[in-house]
């Protein structure tokens, strides 16, 4: 039986072919770029279901696939021929042109994929009545830290650009905020006084806040201290007094994450942070921060969501006598799914089998449902099944 859904709106473009070509960027470097291409009078339709998520359907709207949503999220990390797949079926997330191939970073692609699939998996994380804090905070600081995305095309008017968040516009420009003159408080004691957004005040040791923000190399210092974006947090730390509310708790939490945890060099969606020390402190998120965790991954939620909307508006429809929206774009229209997500009451997870990639959709209060489907489960139990009776002839 084929189901029927109310369409999204004015959302279809034409199918896409791709492949994968290197390409020498500099001396030694070599950058894979996507050739993608659209088929002539092929045309693949989308529409919004309120039990299926965001579906494939044909010209009239009967669904060919339900909740692409899920089918990208689930693709496996750096496997490109089943995300060229997908491409190949649903069409690339903007209109392309059929007279020339288009040719983009491959990586900036993956990295869209792993954006939309951090902010389902960050929504999730939020919602779910266990909280690993590890992984949201890793979540949060990679949507929060990593590079901003640029796509550019022929068909496109300007430029697709992932959300750059606010604060690293604030650590960009941090060198231009004027610092507060402390002569006097360090004529009294050893300390900045810190009014502060989750320990209500914190002391600051004035001679190591003056060695990061010089880059005096000092023996006894923790590692990753003299970080330019550790930098840039505790000068804003102590002298970004004006900032928004938002901003200075989020600039509040990077400080403590990084002082007492470790100094973050990077992140990334497949690895996690990476730390400076070998040993990560983090035991030492007490509860204000964990706490903390939750309101920062909110914040950045709410601008990564909002960022990826903004292209989406309402229309009414004499013809259907009813609302309807003008979604421009794929990659609009799954970020569109996600909103449409409840949270609360629904959350994606993955499927419990280890050679299967599926996420699937469940209650938050179900801890029972493991498996995305009868199969995973069963193939997980005889593998278990089998381990128990070769540890038993051991």
């Amino acid at each position: 039986m084929v189901a029927q859904s109310r369409p999204v709106g004015w959302l279809n473009h034409h199918r896409t072919g791709g492949s994968t070509t290197p390409g020498i960027l500099t001396p030694g470097v070599v950058e894979y770029r996507l050739k993608i291409q659209s088929q002539k009078d092929t045309k693949a339709y989308f529409a919004f279901s309120g039990e299926a998520g965001l579906c494939r359907t044909t010209e009239n709207g009967s669904v060919r696939q339900e909740n692409l949503l899920k089918e990208i999220v689930s693709l496996p990390n750096n496997d490109i021929q089943a995300m060229i797949s997908f491409f190949e079926t649903n069409g690339f997330f903007f209109k392309v042109g059929s007279e020339n191939y288009e040719s983009l970073s491959l990586e900036d692609v993956v990295e869209i994929i792993n954006r939309l699939k951090a902010t389902v998996a960050l929504m999730n994380e939020i919602e779910s009545p266990e909280i690993d804090y590890e992984r949201m905070i890793s979540l949060t600081l990679y949507l929060l830290l990593s590079q901003q995305i640029s796509i550019e095309l022929t068909t496109l008017s300007r430029p697709y650009v992932s959300c750059k968040h606010f604060l690293s516009n604030e650590i960009d420009k941090a060198s231009q905020l004027p610092e507060i003159d402390g002569q006097q408080e360090a004529f009294q004691k050893d300390t900045y006084t810190i009014r502060d957004s989750i320990y209500s005040s914190y002391e600051l040791d004035i001679d190591e806040y003056n060695d990061i923000v010089s880059g005096n190399i000092y023996a006894n210092r923790y590692p990753g201290y003299l970080d330019m974006r550790y930098k840039s947090i505790v000068y804003l730390y102590r002298n970004g007094v004006n900032l928004s509310k938002n901003r200075r708790y989020v600039i509040d939490f990077l400080f403590h994450f990084m002082r007492n945890i470790g100094v973050v060099g990077g992140v990334s969606f497949e690895h996690g942070i990476e730390y400076y020390s070998d040993v990560p402190r983090i035991a030492l998120l007490d509860e204000k921060m964990k706490n903390s965790a939750v309101v920062v991954a909110k914040i950045i939620l709410n601008e990564e969501m909002n960022h990826n909307l903004s292209g989406i508006s309402p229309r009414y429809s004499v013809q259907k006598m009813g609302p309807t929206w003008r979604v421009p774009n794929l990659i609009s229209a799954l970020y569109f799914s996600v909103f449409y997500l409840r949270p609360g009451t629904e959350i994606y997870r993955k499927c419990a089998n280890p050679a299967c990639n599926n996420r699937f959709v469940v209650k938050t209060t179900n801890g029972r449902k493991k498996y995305c489907c009868a199969n995973c489960r069963n193939a997980t139990a005889q593998r278990n099944h089998r381990k128990k009776i070769k540890s038993n002839k051991i």
